[in-house]
Formats: structure tokens, sequence, C-alpha cells
């Protein structure tokens, strides 16, 4: 299943990119993040390869998923891989620059279903995992924007 976004948001390329690689900037936008640890070495100028494990807090529940980071352009491009129990989730941003005060961010998040749950349940939550991704957007585009 493929998700598919794009906002414009009024801030530079560099201030929305921080809010992506940030753990703690991500705090701001991403709904139920409790935290972010690192479980392999973290290169800030190359963390392509790294691992961490996230946790999020959904509904009563503190949930942890492991990730990677799969693709890393500073100020342009940051693509990581999640793992669900139920899913492989591989989420994209792409950055671009409309003027130095304005970008437009382009978010690709693709599940790929692990068990035959998983598929059921990604054809039944699209809608809701779609509204979910546009509220974080938004939220994103907040965070972002007030730092003018």
């Amino acid at each position: 299943m493929l998700i598919t976004s794009q906002l414009e948001i009024q801030a530079s390329k560099e201030v929305v990119f921080s809010y992506l690689e940030d753990n703690e900037k991500q705090k701001e936008w991403m709904t139920g993040l409790e935290g972010t640890e690192y479980l392999t070495e973290f290169d800030s100028t190359n963390p392509v390869g790294t691992k961490f494990k996230q946790r999020l807090k959904e509904g009563n529940r503190m949930q942890e998923y492991e990730g990677q980071v799969t693709e890393y352009n500073k100020n342009n491009r940051l693509s990581i891989q999640m793992n669900h129990p139920s899913f492989l989730i591989h989420i994209s941003y792409k950055l671009k620059e409309i003027s130095p005060n304005s970008s437009i961010l382009y978010i690709t998040e693709e599940l790929t279903a692990k068990t035959v749950s998983g598929k059921i349940i990604s054809i039944l939550f699209r809608v809701f995992m779609k509204k979910g991704l546009e509220k974080q957007m938004k939220a994103l585009k907040r965070s972002a924007e007030k730092q003018l």
C-alpha cells in the first residue's frame, strides 16, 4: 500500500529538514513519539545504515518499533524503514526549494504486509493512515513555520 502527500511550508529547506532529522524536534510533530534510541553508532554526517528504536504512545499502550536510516542527503532527502510486527513501513521525505524561505515537502509512505492479518489491516485502515500522515504533516508545517 502506497500513500503519498505533499505540503508547501513557509520555511527554508534547512529548517524543515531539521524537524525531520532532530529527535527532539520530531516530538513536536510526530504523534505519540516518546523517544528515539540508537542501536548502532550514529554518524550525523552519514547516518545511512544507522539502526534505532522509537517509543510511541498509541492510545493507552507504549509501542516500540525498530527502524533503520536507508537514505540521507542533508537538507534534501531522508528515508527510513520501520519494522512493525505486521508491516514493513518505508517512509521517504524529499524537499524542494521554492524560494529561500519556502519549500515543498514530498512524503511517500509504503506499507508492505508481512502477514495475512497485516494485509487485511492495511486495507481496512488505509483512510485512517492517510489522515494520520496528513495530521503529522500539518503539525510539522506549524512547527517549521514558527521558526520564521
